[in-house]
């Protein structure tokens, strides 16, 4: 009988292959090679190494295949990434001689400008060659003979469908790693349901594939598509598969380590539709893709397909351009990281003007203001880090041929003098057709005045700007005429949340809220100071305002509010946190009061504050600092406190700040740090922007930010990471008006609810889902606030059958993330006990049902499980959520774990356990669990038939219990202290009775050399030296045949029991 796996996922899949012009295999029937250790199809690979490269000879075409599949490399991903170069076509050149002359020609293994004339196949069923077992994937992927995908299909009945696939996929990575040598894309899919991802990608970077135009798809199929379909249509239609290899594949060095990243579906749409534009339009636009969705790496695409032949760019130079000196040194290191070549930095205006000079196509990355200042100009620090702190306003406009840059200054009165004014010539830096200009965080820069800029100094470059916020009604207008009006490509934050890319973002109100403080003063001032003008009366208004945010009580009470907040919310998580000051003076103000209740004994948190500086001539703060260090250098006994981060210290900050918390001795294998305790990062201007950190999922907010400033800050706690189920905004200013506003100028873009939600908005949630866990159980007749054993005892007997199990589990996931992000709100209390009491059913069944993965609870697993269950927890000797299931081997234990369950419920855990540890252990040491397991199936059967009593029944599994436990003990008095040994032995009682033992112990004695050769059981020399020497203590008692066949067995299983 057919299962539902293969007819409504993997059946599906392969006609869909079939109609997009895929040759079809049955593996489990047809095999076009020698043996299941091979992973390449030879025959087919050199016919289209012949087929692509009618050039070569036989000679020349064995020496491709050689390149191909004979790599070295330090590790899998590195001879991965070898392969994808040599895919490429330019890597690699034979020397042949050709019509009488010798030549060096390129091996090309894809032919990318003639798509049939490469050989695509798909296979269901192959068998390969593994480490621990044969590895059967669902779906092969064939391109000219190379494995190029792995699909793994599942039910879509089933709630662990997509789970079951990506582990399935890692398993295959690390039990046949040959099969991936030439992988470029992983996938699981489940009719309504699919994902991929690249080799060594963990399941939280496995991506869904979604499309707003499917018409192509439904007309193929004659049918409504399928999430499997839309996601396999877009990935291996041959002409999209053939693209994704050549351009959208990425190598990345992240902390010395090589990785390897397949594209989002929004990347690939933005950078098609881009280039499209440019080449059917001649001109740009912009790209509105949210943070965290990669814009960096969209870039990335846009310039490989600017520069490639096959897109008749000729050769273009690429103008990368930021707003800021650390977001331009950032995005230099990604260029860097991922092997862009041919990348300039431009580090001032006379380097930027020789190199936009140079006709070679290149890549150059700058900031917008090189443009704007003269050669003479020295910016001792960042116009816009100073603008978002709002100490100064920069206004420019082109006039004629002459930049016009004001500058103002906010007083102490509140209001923006002009302390500056310069008039800076504007020279054309180039006429060259083919210069392409991409803005990143454009929103920044004034469109109106970068277009006008542009249309000056570089008259005929095409531009692409790349904003994570919308673009206001005004800016759209500019860019009617300047890029051709609506965006390129949009992809919200909504969008992003819906397909897992960032958190939610929920907003709750803090304390001594400035916004209520406004209000009354408001109607204060109109009773007392009525016959003021109303510049008088703003000006007193925001004087008092100041002194009230900035007051020694209202900093003591907010800061004591956040210290609270971030001990009973955040910090349990494993999770950091952001304080957004009203100004550099109010950052240091908030460390003081930090320390203070540090040292008080309030909190244990290190916090740090991370602000911009300036010269101590001109800067009264960086004055302090340096002169409080000179000071600690000449006292070294009686330092002063130092609360703020130097400009030498900045770097480290944040970028250890990214890392989570642990034993910050403890160092990666590179000798790059692993932990930072840093929980609290105290800013004002800084980091409020291009700075990503996922494990961040708090930010206090004492600051005004309107428009696109706000949108930008409160994203840096949306990004993703394991167990991070939301990021928070707590306000202390009052935003949510700003938002509101500046949502407005948005044109309807985006709403305030797609930003942020109230926090109270999950309340209904979390009722909702408690209610349907509540509705689960309903058919448990039993009281559960008093009977709570008898309760939980029948739940695990409910929640056998594994679809109401998934049910169970999927749930009280639901329930879970619903009380981490209500709590500590009262409101989330009154669910503690059934919260409790629904964790504690999870936590016994993980003893009933052993082989279910997905009641294990691991560590990135919310801590505040543990937390709340903790008292009641200990109470029943259970010391921590991570443990394992408690063994059948710990007799004890798990008899007393078992001592209040039901005598059905005792039955069916120690069926279970049995089963698993039977099922675990069958394949080491066959010989001992295989009459086990037969005597298990005869018990069953009796059962079934009613023929034994349960008393009975657990009589003979605790006699089978003891014989598991007694098997090590019995065998380490006869001097066997392995798990090789022990299996080994049993495998040799049935032909050397008693003298089994010491047979053992000599093959064990012969083989010592062997076994103490590292990776031995990888190489197959060895383990044939192995089988030799076996084979001669064997023949003795064999026949030399019978011998052979059983080294072999016996150096399997030393192979299974070495790597177990």
């Amino acid at each position: 009988m057919l299962s539902p796996e293969y007819l409504e996922s993997e059946l599906p899949a392969i006609q869909l292959f079939k109609k997009l012009g895929y040759q079809y295999l049955d593996g489990s029937t047809v095999d076009e090679r020698h043996s299941i250790d091979e992973t390449v199809l030879k025959n087919r690979l050199t016919k289209a190494l012949a087929t692509i490269n009618p050039w070569m000879n036989e000679k020349s075409v064995a020496k491709a295949y050689d390149y191909i599949t004979i790599i070295q490399g330090s590790s899998q991903m590195e001879i991965n990434q070898r392969v994808w170069n040599l895919l490429l076509g330019t890597e690699k050149s034979i020397k042949q001689v050709i019509n009488g002359t010798e030549e060096f020609k390129p091996a090309k293994y894809i032919d990318f400008e003639n798509i049939e004339n490469n050989d695509f196949l798909v296979v269901n069923q192959m068998r390969f060659k593994g480490k621990s077992c044969t590895s059967i994937p669902d779906i092969v992927v064939y391109l000219n003979g190379l494995p190029i995908a792995i699909i793994e299909s599942k039910s879509p009945s089933s709630k662990t469908a997509i789970d079951d696939c990506i582990k399935d996929i890692l398993f295959y990575q690390e039990n046949s790693p040959k099969l991936f040598t030439h992988n470029q894309i992983c996938a699981g899919i489940y009719k309504v349901g699919a994902k991929y991802g690249a080799l060594g990608a963990k399941q939280t970077h496995y991506s869904h594939y979604k499309s707003n135009d499917t018409s192509e798809l439904e007309s193929l199929l004659e049918r409504k598509p399928t999430a499997q379909d839309i996601m396999l249509y877009n990935l291996f239609r041959k002409d999209y598969l053939l693209d994704i290899i050549r351009h959208f594949i990425i190598f990345e060095y992240q902390e010395s380590n090589l990785i390897k990243k397949l594209p989002r579906y929004q990347q690939i749409q933005a950078t098609n539709k881009a280039i499209a534009k440019l080449q059917a339009q001649d001109k740009g636009g912009v790209i509105w893709h949210t943070q965290g969705s990669g814009k960096s790496i969209t870039m990335v695409y846009i310039m490989r397909k600017l520069k490639s032949e096959a897109y008749g760019f000729n050769n273009p130079t690429i103008l990368v351009l930021t707003d800021r000196k650390d977001l331009d040194t950032q995005i230099n290191t990604t260029f860097q990281n991922i092997s862009i070549k041919n990348i300039s930095q431009a580090t001032s205006v006379v380097s930027l003007n020789k190199l936009l000079e140079n006709d070679y196509g290149g890549i150059i990355t700058s900031t917008i203001q090189k443009f704007q200042e003269s050669n003479e100009t020295i910016v001792e620090r960042d116009v816009t880090e100073q603008a978002e702190e709002e100490i100064i306003k920069v206004e420019r406009y082109i006039d004629g041929n002459t930049i016009i840059k004001i500058t103002k200054k906010l007083t102490k009165e509140g209001k923006y003098e002009q302390v500056g004014r310069e008039e800076i010539p504007l020279k054309q830096l180039s006429t060259k057709e083919n210069l392409y200009v991409l803005v990143d965080e454009a929103h920044r820069s004034n469109y109106g005045f970068l277009a006008a800029f542009m249309r000056c100094s570089i008259p005929n470059a095409k531009f692409i700007a790349f904003t994570g916020t919308p673009i206001s009604k005004e800016e759209k207008s500019t860019l009617g005429e300047f890029s051709g009006g609506d965006y390129i490509d949009v992809y919200t934050i909504k969008q992003s949340v819906d397909d897992g890319n960032t958190v939610e973002l929920f907003y709750d109100a803090g304390i001594a809220l400035l916004d209520v403080k406004k209000e009354e003063l408001d109607r204060q001032f109109e009773q007392e100071f009525g016959n003021l003008t109303l510049e008088q009366k703003e000006a007193r208004k925001r004087e008092a305002l100041k002194r009230y945010q900035f007051s020694k009580e209202r900093i003591e009470s907010v800061a004591k509010h956040i210290i609270d907040h971030y001990s009973n919310k955040i910090y349990p998580d494993g999770h950091k946190a952001f304080v957004v000051c009203n100004g550099r003076e109010a950052a240091i103000l908030y460390k003081k009061e930090f320390e203070r209740l540090k040292a008080e004994g309030v909190h244990g948190f290190r916090t740090k504050v991370v602000i911009s500086l300036g010269s101590p001539k001109s800067d009264d703060i960086a004055k302090e600092l340096y002169t409080t260090i000179e000071y600690n250098k000449k006292n070294p006994k009686s330092p002063k406190p130092i609360f703020v981060t130097t400009d030498d210290e900045v770097k480290d900050t944040i970028d250890d700040f990214k890392l989570p918390f642990g034993d910050e001795a403890e160092m990666e294998k590179s000798g790059k740090k692993k932990h930072n305790n840093d929980a609290i990062i105290i800013v004002s201007d800084m980091l409020l922007t291009g700075y990503d950190i996922p494990v961040a999922s708090c930010m206090y907010l004492d600051k005004p930010l309107k428009e696109h400033n706000l949108l930008q800050a409160i994203a840096r706690v949306n990004r993703t990471r394991a167990g991070k189920s939301a990021g928070f905004i707590i306000d202390y200013y009052g935003v949510t008006q700003d938002l509101v506003h500046a949502l407005e100028i948005f044109s309807g873009d985006i709403r305030p609810s797609d930003i942020l939600k109230n926090l109270s908005e999950e309340i209904p949630r979390l009722e909702t889902n408690h209610a349907k866990l509540v509705d689960f159980f309903k058919s448990i007749k039993i009281d559960r606030k008093y009977k709570r054993d008898e309760f939980i005892d029948e739940a695990i007997r409910f929640i056998e059958p594994i679809n109401i199990r998934d049910e169970f589990k999927d749930l009280l996931k639901l329930f879970n993330k619903s009380i981490d992000i209500v709590l500590p709100d009262k409101a989330a209390l009154r669910f503690e006990y059934d919260f409790k009491l629904f964790n504690e059913i999870k936590l016994q069944a993980r003893n009933a049902y052993p082989d279910d993965e997905g009641l294990k609870i691991d560590k990135d697993e919310c801590m505040k499980i543990q937390q709340l269950i903790d008292e009641h927890l200990t109470s029943q000797g259970v010391k921590s959520l991570l443990n394992e299931p408690i063994s059948i081997y710990d007799r004890d234990n798990f008899r007393k774990e078992m001592e209040k369950a039901s005598l059905s419920t005792k039955e069916l855990k120690m069926r279970n356990n049995l089963k698993h540890t039977i099922q675990v252990g069958i394949d080491k040491d066959p010989d001992f669990f295989k009459p086990l397991a037969e005597r298990l199936e005869k018990l069953l059967e009796l059962k079934k038939v009613e023929r034994i009593s349960q008393l009975k029944l657990l009589d003979e599994y605790h006699q089978m219990q003891d014989d598991i436990i007694n098997r090590k003990k019995k065998a380490e008095d006869l001097g066997l202290t392995s798990e090789s040994e022990i299996a080994i032995n049993n495998t040799l009682k049935t032909i050397f009775d008693s003298k089994s033992v010491d047979m053992t112990k000599l093959i064990f004695n012969e083989i010592e050399g062997e076994l103490g050769i590292i990776g031995w059981t990888e190489k197959g020399t060895v383990k044939k030296d192995m089988e030799n020497k076996i084979v001669k203590l064997l023949v003795e008692k064999m026949e030399r045949a019978d011998a052979r066949v059983k080294s072999k067995e016996i150096v399997e299983l030393i192979r299974k029991n070495t790597n177990a």
